[in-house]
């Protein structure tokens, strides 16, 4: 066997762009030469033992071994093509860019036609943006070669690279002139199509890139891809499906699909999508992590917990995996759980400013505001730029009844963002605990300035007249405008409710509170505000029913002591009307 045969295989491996020019077998056992057993009886002998040698170097990955036996090699034969384009991708691989350059050039000037010096040359000068002179090799390999496609596609790369896709389309289209079969010529005029926004052309090409070869990964990924950007999701799953059966081996195509059902609220088939590919990569903790995810959407706490729980047996320093668990535990109410997964977070990542967050949050819930406070005063501290994190210190310190440092932290919030409208908001909710009544409507004011659809401003200034006897008409403008948001919210039609028993318009007051009792059925004051108006309509016994079911719901007194002698005085009132005597009064401790 010659040595430009030994060579060939070699090089049809290291082509410019192959993963020989930059990957090597560590693994492989170092060479042990042992010239004196050669019979090197002439320069190409040596040159071809030599060569061996190299190529055993190499594959152990002893670059600077693998290169000074080539360039030995090279001695003993320096006029053949193969061995310059060898040493010149080694030298690549090296960093030697400039001795890399020269060597592919006295390649292609031993043998002009020889195309793997042309491409190795083509390549090192792309990677050292010499791009003119790349271009010109390209050329020249395809004038030698016009039915190779690699330098076709080198140099459509090259363009589509620098956003000439124009002089992209053409080199394809002369590709396809040759070679009207190749596939990844159509795949990437379907790219160039899509960058164009030219979405039929981007449907014909990639169509039929995976007409000729279903194994065409990334032409059935941008299909998907254009039809979810055309907005037509059931073409886009069919996509997804028959990329899956034509190649089953790729996850990317199973997420894509489980993906895109999720988008569409399709949860129980994203889940089972993702369910077969957990069955297929069992121990790909992202495969159990975005089922956990799928789960935690449909409200499937424990699934989700145990998702999330296999992800971290599989990979335990995944914080992601361990935050979402935590998450999840909060939601299932398990609150020491989740405290415990946030706390190994923060001992593994003491700056991770979202499980701070969450950690402030159920300690806020537990009714442990100061701890919250100072949990969320520090995620403050580690991202002082972040506005949203002033609001959610704001608001624990709001549930502590500091409603001074509450109102100064939102303004701090505020001097990072002055549009922001969830800031706003709480600093009117703050306001109106204060009685600045005044400062929290100009608050609200300026949600709505911000988010002319925020319903809760509106109907915040409006209850808050309507409570105060104030600005009745304007109250009943702005709750209605509230219910054009958002109609069968049961609190706006309380609001609204409330607000016409202001006015004296008995019937209409207690025809909205009857609606708003009947959509939110566990708000006592809902219910107070139901008696009153039934007592006005002079309906007592619907009035007392009605005081009682708040009383039943109100866990919390919020009604407090004033609310229990109302019931009591109007069950006495009854009893008397009824000639009978009146019970115990209420405890009211």
């Amino acid at each position: 066997m010659t040595i430009r045969r030994a060579l060939a295989l070699t090089l049809l491996l290291a082509l410019p762009g192959c993963a020989s020019m930059g990957a090597s077998s560590p693994e492989a056992e170092a060479p042990r030469p042992a010239r004196q057993a050669v019979a090197a009886t002439d320069s190409t002998a040596t040159a071809y033992y030599r060569f061996t040698v190299a190529q055993m170097y190499a594959r152990a990955g002893r670059m600077p071994e693998a290169i000074a036996e080539l360039r030995g090699a090279i001695e003993s034969d320096p006029k053949t093509a193969a061995l310059w384009t060898q040493l010149a991708q080694w030298l690549a691989r090296s960093n030697q860019s400039s001795e890399a350059i020269t060597a592919a050039q006295r390649a292609v000037d031993l043998e002009p036609s020889n195309t793997a010096a042309h491409l190795t040359l083509a390549e090192l000068y792309r990677r050292a943006r010499r791009l003119p002179e790349a271009e010109a090799e390209l050329e020249k390999v395809i004038q030698i070669s016009p039915q190779s496609p690699d330098a076709y596609l080198a140099l459509a790369q090259q363009h589509f690279e620098l956003k000439n896709y124009d002089k992209a389309r053409a080199v394809l289209l002369r590709l396809i002139a040759e070679r009207p079969g190749h596939a990844q010529a159509y795949y990437i005029l379907g790219r160039i199509a899509i960058e164009a926004e030219n979405w039929d052309e981007a449907l014909d090409r990639l169509k039929r890139a995976v007409e000729l070869d279903p194994d065409q990964d990334g032409a059935w990924q941008a299909l998907g891809y254009v039809y979810e950007t055309l907005k037509k999701p059931d073409e886009a799953i069919a996509t997804y499906k028959a990329a899956i059966l034509a190649n089953p081996d790729n996850a990317a195509f199973v997420e894509r699909l489980g993906d895109l059902l999720v988008r569409m609220g399709r949860f129980k088939e994203a889940q089972a999508e993702i369910e077969q590919l957990a069955d297929a990569a069992p121990r790909d903790p992202r495969v159990w992590l975005k089922l956990g995810a799928i789960q935690y959407e449909q409200k499937a706490w424990d699934a989700a917990a145990a998702s999330f729980r296999r992800a971290l047996l599989l990979e335990p320093g995944n914080v992601r995996a361990r935050y979402f668990l935590a998450t999840t535990l909060m939601e299932a109410g398990k609150d020491d759980e989740a405290k415990v997964e946030l706390e190994r977070i923060l001992a593994a990542d003491p700056r991770s400013v979202d499980a701070r967050v969450q950690l402030g949050f159920l300690l806020s819930r537990a009714k442990r505001y100061d701890e919250a406070v100072t949990v969320l005063r520090q995620a403050v501290n580690l991202e002082p730029k972040r506005p949203e994190l002033f609001l959610y210190l704001a608001t624990a310190l709001f549930r502590g009844n500091q409603y001074d440092r509450a109102a100064d932290t939102l303004n701090e919030g505020l001097q990072l963002d002055e549009k922001n409208k969830d800031l706003y908001f709480q600093l009117g909710v703050v306001r109106e605990k204060q009685q600045r009544y005044d400062d929290a409507v100009a608050a609200f004011r300026k949600v709505i300035t911000l988010d002319p659809k925020h319903a809760e401003a509106y109907n915040y200034i409006g209850y808050m007249f309507a409570e105060r006897g104030q600005n009745l008409p304007e109250a009943v403008e702005l709750i209605q405008k509230a219910l054009e948001i958002e109609p069968e919210n049961g609190y706006f039609i309380d609001s609204l409710g409330w607000a016409y028993y202001q006015q004296g318009k008995y019937a209409e007051a207690l025809r909205e509170l009857q609606r708003a009792a009947d959509r939110a059925k566990d708000d006592p004051e809902i219910f107070d505000h139901l008696g009153d108006a039934y007592v006005k309509n002079g309906r007592v016994e619907d009035a007392i029913a009605a005081w009682e079911r708040a009383l039943l719901v109100d866990k919390e007194n919020r009604l407090g002591d004033g609310f229990k002698k109302k019931l009591q005085e109007a069950r006495e009132k009854q009893l008397r009307a009824k000639g009978e005597s009146p019970k115990p009064k209420i405890e009211t401790k």
